[in-house]
């Protein structure tokens, strides 16, 4: 067990952009949990293991650490974008980029250093004025959104998918939010909903209702659908975004 004055060594061995590191890392769990309104500089020095001076000299108020969190979260992945990039129009790439979608918010909790804090942090953002939750979302979906009208459109086009009163938009983003639905439902360590089925089937079978509600036609969706295939790509991908780096965080 450290003493008291180890632990004040420790602290005199790290850097100021190491003290700043550390210090946004303990306090994302108390943001998440409580929220940035209700939240404290008392509690979030608390969660750092530093005084309230020292939190003020790396962050001269709440705000500016909470903005600092966002902008550490909330940069976009270079691989991703390289990925959505080289996607050509058509239901194949409707699939792929459904499955990344899925992978990234239903995957997360075990593999991402954050790990459900993230997601807490969304829904507390939705809860107050939805600015973290924007800024996370809009950088990710922009690129997405674009392209989902294109191949949606050559989809249609090719008789994949059948017309329906949906937006493109639409198409994706509620796609998006049935994964969100689905990855807070796994948020308790005590399962809240009882599906009847393997939890390791549920992405795919998540990936395959979201689709389905597209409008995709079963065969499309049986011949573009191959976890086998599609889970290595999406997996390296997801490794050069450092999302996959480390252990996930306490919730």
């Amino acid at each position: 067990m450290k003493t008291e004055s180890s632990k004040k060594t420790d602290r005199t061995r790290l850097t100021a952009a190491e003290r700043r590191e550390a210090i946004t890392r303990a306090v994302i769990p108390v943001f998440a949990k409580k929220g940035f309104a209700a939240t404290t500089t008392r509690d979030l020095a608390k969660a750092a293991g530093v005084s309230e001076a020292l939190l003020y000299r790396h962050f001269p108020s709440k705000e500016s650490l909470y903005n600092h969190i966002q902008d550490q979260i909330c940069n976009t992945e270079g691989s991703i974008h390289e990925f959505m990039l080289d996607l050509k129009p058509g239901s194949g790439s409707i699939v792929k980029m459904i499955y990344l979608v899925f992978k990234i918010i239903f995957e997360t909790r075990k593999q991402h250093p954050l790990g459900g804090s993230i997601y807490r942090l969304q829904v507390q953002s939705l809860l107050e004025d939805g600015t973290f939750a924007r800024t996370f979302n809009e950088p990710r979906f922009n690129l997405m959104l674009k392209q989902m009208d294109e191949f949606a459109r050559e989809a249609l086009a090719a008789g994949d998918m059948v017309p329906g009163p949906l937006t493109h938009y639409e198409r994706l983003w509620f796609s998006h939010h049935l994964a969100v639905a689905l990855r807070l439902a796994f948020l308790p360590q005590d399962s809240v909903f009882d599906y009847e089925s393997d939890p390791s089937d549920r992405l795919v079978h998540g990936i395959w209702f979201a689709l389905r509600g597209m409008g995709m036609k079963d065969e499309v969706i049986e011949q573009h659908l191959k976890p086998e295939i599609l889970d290595p790509v999406i997996e390296d991908i997801l490794i050069r975004a450092g999302m996959r780096a480390g252990t996930a965080s306490e919730e």
